[in-house]
């Protein structure tokens, strides 16, 4: 109910991917993109994929300053290796 209920809500196109109804939900491996993918299963067991993370951003998106890549982080800088705590990675 939670996935139907996210998709509805949060897909620009939920409509579409929803089509006659939503038998099931599964995680299968995707044959385009090689990885992990949500998939709704229609009533007449035909298959749509969709983006879990797209849906929930849809609903709650992330503040501006969260979207912007850390320069900092990118190229290493801003951040004492030596001492303390070691490094992150």
């Amino acid at each position: 109910m939670v996935m139907l209920e996210l998709l509805q809500k949060g897909h620009e196109e939920s409509d579409k991917k929803i089509g006659g109804g939503i038998k099931a939900f599964q995680i299968r491996f995707h044959p385009v993109w090689k990885s992990k993918c949500f998939f709704a299963i229609r009533e007449d067991e035909t298959l749509e994929d969709f983006s879990f993370r797209k849906c929930v951003d849809h609903i709650l998106p992330l503040p501006d300053e969260m979207k912007k890549p850390d320069a900092n982080r990118a190229t290493g800088g801003g951040r004492d290796h030596g001492g303390k705590g070691g490094s992150w990675w």
